[in-house]
């Protein structure tokens, strides 16, 4: 996989997690939350939009930020999502909404680009 697929993975991987943000994150008879009404969707808001911008910085083949940087992203929408996704499937009743699915599924992309993305020593 060349460096240009790897950062359109990390991406679409970013954009799911700020997308995802707004999207509905848990429902219950009907009525559903997305991630901005608890407030924990700013993290994956802003961690997903650090991942779009390193990951097109990296596409473009401009000035890149450090790796660590998208590292970082990654682990904080990525944990928040996951904390998150355990928390609304443990309650009885309540079940786990589109923006969640989507937010995991933007995380799996977005590790498998900055994975595939890094320089072999």
């Amino acid at each position: 996989m060349d460096k240009k697929q790897a950062a359109g993975l990390i991406i679409l991987g970013g954009a799911g997690l700020a997308i995802g943000s707004f999207l509905a994150w848990g429902e219950v008879l009907g009525i559903t939350a997305s991630g901005m009404d608890g407030g924990d969707g700013w993290f994956t808001l802003i961690a997903g939009i650090v991942l779009v911008v390193v990951g097109y910085l990296a596409f473009s083949g401009g000035k890149a930020l450090p790796a660590w940087l998208g590292w970082a992203a990654l682990v904080v929408g990525a944990g928040v999502a996951i904390i998150n996704y355990f928390d609304i499937s443990g309650v009885e009743g309540l079940s786990v909404g589109i923006g969640m699915w989507i937010m995991l599924a933007g995380s799996v992309l977005a590790l498998v680009g900055l994975l595939m993305g890094r320089n072999k020593a």
